[in-house]
């Protein structure tokens, strides 16, 4: 397992080894089941999102709540204390908000590295220099059918196929939702800079407050579309290696 990967994800599949091809077939699909939910899963969307509102939340309402104070007239203790609990609690709240969208992130990227190693396993030399042993039918791949006899033409769309959309199932809805939020960010973060709040009172803190919130909502969305984006990519080039190595077959067995 690699240095940082959590421990409930599948290991490293270069520190495993297998007696045929069967088993590592077998393996592969338990470890993609689980690593595509941990990376693509939409309630990781749903938590980044929170995590944005509260950084969002925390930010404006400490630099609001020093605007405030700042330009009282004649402060009293009372609101020194109010202002200094508020800024804490909200920075505290922008922290602990951040930290775990954090770790979120390196969490999906651990889960797409290993991802990306599981579902290219079964097309390296070591992989298809072992026995075949009993495959069974759902897992077999497209060349462990033509390997066992089957006519080219019936196997040639099935894996690129099978696999663009097994894995870029969710990568439309990653690339779609986060769109809302990130055109609110932009929005927040333009009003703030051409818009008429630094010419009011604590107009510069309010400024600050509304920009630095709309640019936490622009980042997590723009993070969003470029997750979805990213893996949808993947899958693509994934389907197409499988597809061109396919056409290849009948030159590989002509050598």
């Amino acid at each position: 397992m690699n240095p940082g990967t959590p421990p409930d994800l599948p290991p490293d599949p270069r520190t495993l080894s297998w007696y045929d091809r069967a088993a590592l077939l077998t393996a592969r699909a338990a470890a993609a089941d689980v690593l595509t939910s941990r990376s693509m899963a939409l309630r990781n969307m749903v938590w980044a999102w929170l995590a944005a509102v509260v950084v969002a939340g925390g930010w404006f309402f400490a630099w609001a709540g020093l605007g405030w104070y700042l330009g009282l007239e004649d402060a009293a203790d009372a609101d020194l204390l109010v202002t200094v609990v508020l800024v804490l609690v909200a920075l505290l709240a922008a922290g602990a908000a951040l930290a775990a969208f954090a770790r979120l992130v390196r969490r999906g990227r651990a889960a797409h590295r290993l991802l990306e190693a599981w579902t290219a396993l079964d097309r390296l030399p070591p992989a298809r220099a072992l026995p075949p042993g009993n495959i069974p039918q759902p897992l077999a791949s497209t060349w462990d059918l033509m390997r066992a006899g089957q006519p080219w033409k019936n196997t040639v769309p099935l894996d690129g196929r099978r696999y663009l959309v097994y894995l870029s199932g969710k990568s439309l809805m990653w690339m779609a939702a986060p769109v809302a939020p990130l055109l609110v960010g932009v929005v927040l973060v333009l009003v703030a800079l051409v818009g008429g709040l630094g010419q009011e009172d604590g107009g510069a803190y309010s400024q600050v407050a509304v920009a630095g919130a709309g640019t936490a909502i622009a980042a997590v969305g723009l993070w969003g579309v470029g997750k979805g984006l990213r893996h949808y990519t993947w899958a693509l080039r994934e389907a197409r290696a499988r597809i061109s190595e396919e056409k290849t077959w009948p030159l590989l067995t002509a050598r």
